[in-house]
């Protein structure tokens, strides 16, 4: 019976003594919580928009697609624009692209300008242009052109990288499908130098 009382008196005490304690505790979290000032400012990120009207520009386009030979091919960019005088083409800035062979072999490309042309099937990458392969090539050119039908890519002037056996300078570079389609590969020419290191 001891037992019965000294319950009934914990459970009528905890009626009172646990909603006090939970008012306590909405309190605090009120108190304590930082204020919202309503006239702050939501913050936008800072775009001017009339200029964007009038260059009839686009943030972070993308374009995707796959080559005649099966190969896909993705690139993005930060800003592109369109040129009127270029065959309704698109210059672009920060562009990043990415080759996909079906062999699965991947060439990425990043380079600090780009020139969209749809007629020529065409994209010409310019302004330190950095090339790498899945199979270990880098190379840095001040111009690529890509061919988005194709899956040709070509340096038309000097490039200078590495390969996974040393170092590679030439006049001229092409990266040409397999003769299945299924892969790339890798053209070197006119003063083509390689400075061989074996490694350890």
């Amino acid at each position: 019976m001891m037992y019965n009382n000294s319950h009934t008196r914990l459970v009528n005490w905890a009626k009172i003594v646990l909603p006090l304690l939970a008012l306590a505790l909405l309190s605090t979290i009120f108190l304590v919580s930082r204020r919202i000032d309503p006239s702050a400012a939501i913050p936008y990120a800072k775009v001017d928009v009339e200029k964007l009207a009038r260059e009839n520009a686009v943030t972070r386009p993308e374009y995707s697609g796959v080559t005649d030979t099966g190969a896909t091919l993705s690139v993005t960019a930060a800003m592109a624009r369109t040129q009127p005088a270029q065959d309704q083409g698109a210059s672009a800035d920060q562009v990043a692209a990415k080759l996909t062979a079906p062999d699965g072999h991947v060439t990425d490309l990043s380079a600090n300008e780009g020139l969209f042309q749809p007629n020529s099937n065409r994209i010409d990458l310019t302004g330190k242009v950095a090339m790498q392969t899945s199979d270990g090539y880098r190379v840095n050119s001040e111009k690529i052109e890509l061919q988005t039908d194709s899956s040709v890519l070509t340096s038309p002037g000097p490039i200078h990288g590495t390969s996974p056996f040393g170092t590679l300078d030439a006049g001229y570079m092409q990266i040409v499908p397999t003769a299945d389609g299924s892969g790339h590969d890798l053209v070197f020419k006119q003063g083509v130098k390689l400075v061989y290191q074996p490694q350890q």
